[in-house]
């Protein structure tokens, strides 16, 4: 069994309806999470009964994995599984056909969904302005509509217009300009996913959703079926996945583990405000709180409960460490990134030295971006690292090459993965892809496609791309074999497009190889693996999968993640908030205040904050506001220790001001 303390306990053995856990960074969210599927297993409940929702793959993977090893020896745990929000709806999808015709289709990931809507755009598409239209200010309009459960009109508010005032006659005529422009472009899209038989991840939640909710026969199966449905990080749902959630009120057992506080993930439509009124929502619905902490020391504690207790936001939570005391967290201020850099890892070379690991240290930036100095100051001092955040290698450029074999395979409708396999071969660019393409992806059987790519009437086709594709279907209900095959047959056009960087890039598919095993099918792995949105990518630079390395991550990607000690950097004036969150409002800047929290809350023992000097004065037109809102804005001193040209100083620097007189220069010689 599972140690707890009480109030875990509660939890995990509640026994009325539904149930919300707030639950503070380190008070053993997943633990408890577990721990109720561990109880609900031995009180008899199957585990194919049990939906246990997560947001990312790896958390959900992570969840199963440890609940398997507590769970009773008499449940065949090959039937405990976590799943996505979409790949739940994917399974829901393909249980029940009949009601989803769209389970068959193929999935749009980020990019190809933007490919997609330049299709339904056009070539020749401009507004009224003779201004191209962005492909992605559409896309992210129509997400924003779809995952918020709002107008088309309000998402382009807040997209386009962040936090101008909705009702300004000005700004209602250019939103209503607007909608007129969008519309008909977004119905294009969405006849084109039809004749294609695409689905994006947005509709796999959407259809779902839509037909449990209408559908009241589908719904009593559904719900019956899963009988409990557990959710962690219930914070960052959205209107569309909690509109999901709501349809199993009546016939299932919610249990909701989620913190307010940790709520980063608006830009994906989520709403932390549906966490606090959970029990007005849902009916015969209790919350519950957990607030001792086992990660952190106090001092650590004491300076997030800090940055959470100055927002005007109430989240009634105080984090208390069940470890007790320990370092004071460092408030260091350097020259600039490099020698920010170089502290760091001559830092960790120093722990390593003194008997310490790689793995103990977490370096924490906004961006991938942000990261570049300190990664580059581990390259040239070999220090081993893993990257998180950035893009997912499953949407690399040579994945998705291999992969628009496979695509082709799983639907000959796809037109977006023929145009990328065609366009790889030598001779075939934009107008002849479209002729064949236009010709192919009419034909109803694969053999008919094959036939008429092998005598193409009025052109040459190299004989080589009905070969391969004929070989990856061979295949089909064996993914990882269908790999090696497109692999094998597209590497001669794959070794020509990378050049020098093949070798490297062609390991990937040994990693790849390994998940595609655990797919039946080609569809499969496209719609668990190749197209996850939520998929992080890793580099390991000078580490292997098990060996030593220091994390480099963003905030967003260490969600889960904690270390023995752990820098943050630029945690500068203009940076927290930034310049742009100021421009987008209050909600925006508090979004922004609970990313600080999250990367405060990832360590154990140690937290060293970085700050330049010469961003304590900017250079922006409103430097007073920046400094009102800057989330350290009096930080009382006996909360961190400040560091100064590696001294420990008792009060903060005066802020650096630059010269603004006439400048001189040397005289120059005009002879």
């Amino acid at each position: 069994m599972i140690q707890l303390n009480e109030q875990q306990r509660k939890a995990a053995e509640f026994e009325g309806k539904h149930l919300l856990v707030l639950a503070g960074a380190g008070t053993g969210k997943t633990g408890t999470i577990i721990a109720r599927a561990d109880y609900l297993l031995r009180k008899g409940v199957q585990p194919n009964r049990i939906a246990i929702l997560s947001f990312t793959r790896k958390s959900a993977r992570e969840i199963a994995e440890r609940l398997k090893l507590s769970a009773p020896g008499n449940i065949n745990k090959k039937e405990i599984t976590g799943r996505t929000f979409h790949s739940w709806c994917n399974e829901i999808m393909h249980l029940y056909p009949d009601n989803f015709p769209h389970h068959s289709y193929t999935p749009l990931d980020e990019d190809d969904r933007l490919s997609a809507m330049a299709l339904a755009l056009g070539k020749n598409f401009r507004d009224s302005k003779k201004e191209k239209v962005k492909k992605e200010v559409v896309t992210a309009i129509y997400s924003y509509a779809v995952n918020t459960l709002c107008s088309l009109s309000d998402a382009i508010l807040h997209i386009r217009y962040g936090n101008m005032e909705k009702e300004d006659e000005q700004v209602k005529q250019y939103v209503e300009e607007d909608r007129k422009l969008i519309a008909p472009v977004i119905k294009k899209y969405i006849d084109y996913k039809k004749e294609r038989r695409y689905i994006d991840y947005d509709d796999m939640l959407s259809v779902v959703a839509t037909q449990l909710e209408r559908n009241e026969a589908l719904r009593d199966a559904v719900t019956k079926r899963y009988q409990h449905v557990l959710v962690d990080e219930m914070q960052d749902t959205n209107p569309l996945q909690y509109k999901l959630l709501k349809s199993f009120v009546e016939g299932s057992h919610l249990f909701c583990v989620g913190d307010d506080a940790q709520s980063i993930y608006a830009f994906r439509g989520a709403d932390f405000r549906t966490i606090h009124s959970f029990t007005d929502i849902i009916p015969r619905s209790e919350k519950l709180k957990l607030l001792r902490n086992y990660r952190s020391t106090q001092e650590i504690l004491d300076l997030s409960n800090w940055v959470l207790e100055q927002s005007p936001l109430r989240y009634d939570k105080k984090l208390e460490a069940h470890r007790g005391k320990g370092e004071m967290p460092s408030l260091i201020h350097v020259e600039d990134d490099w020698e920010e850099a170089d502290l760091i890892t001559d830092g960790i070379l120093d722990h390593v030295a003194e008997g310490g690991s790689y793995a103990d240290t977490m370096v924490l930036g906004r961006s991938v971006w942000s990261l570049s100095k300190v990664e580059g100051a581990c390259l040239s001092k070999k220090i081993p690292y893993v990257k998180y955040g950035g893009t997912s290698l499953m949407q690399s450029a040579h994945v998705r090459d291999v992969a628009s074999a496979m695509r082709i395979v799983a639907n000959n409708y796809d037109e977006i993965a023929w145009i990328r396999f065609l366009q790889l071969w030598d001779g075939i660019g934009e107008i002849k892809a479209s002729r064949i393409i236009s010709r192919v992806i009419t034909l109803a059987t694969f053999a008919e496609m094959i036939a008429c790519l092998q005598q193409f009437e009025g052109m040459e086709i190299n004989a080589a791309i009905p070969a391969t594709l004929a070989a990856v279907r061979e295949y089909n209900d064996r993914p990882a074999q269908a790999m090696e095959a497109a692999v094998e047959a597209m590497q001669p056009m794959l070794e020509k497009k990378y050049r020098e960087e093949w070798t490297s890039r062609a390991s990937d598919f040994e990693v790849l190889r390994e998940v595609a095993r655990s797919s039946g099918s080609i569809t499969e792995f496209i719609t668990e693996y190749v197209l996850d949105p939520k998929a992080e990518t890793t580099f390991k630079i000078g580490a292997k999968e098990t060996d030593d390395a220091v994390v480099l991550s963003t905030i967003h990607s260490a969600k889960g993640l904690e270390a023995e000690i752990v820098h943050i950097l630029n945690l500068n004036t203009a940076s927290y908030p930034s310049s742009r969150t100021i421009l987008q409002g209050e909600e925006a800047i508090e979004e922004e205040r609970r990313c600080l929290y999250v990367a405060l809350t990832r360590a154990k023992n140690s937290l060293k904050l970085y700050r330049n000097i010469r961003s304590l004065h900017t250079q922006y037109t409103d430097a007073n506001r920046h400094e009102q809102l800057y989330f350290l804005n009096n930080l009382p001193s006996q909360l961190v220790r400040i560091v100064i040209n590696g001294q420990e100083k008792k009060d903060f620097p005066a802020p650096f001001k630059p010269t603004l007189g006439e400048a001189d220069f040397p005289d120059f010689d005009f002879g």
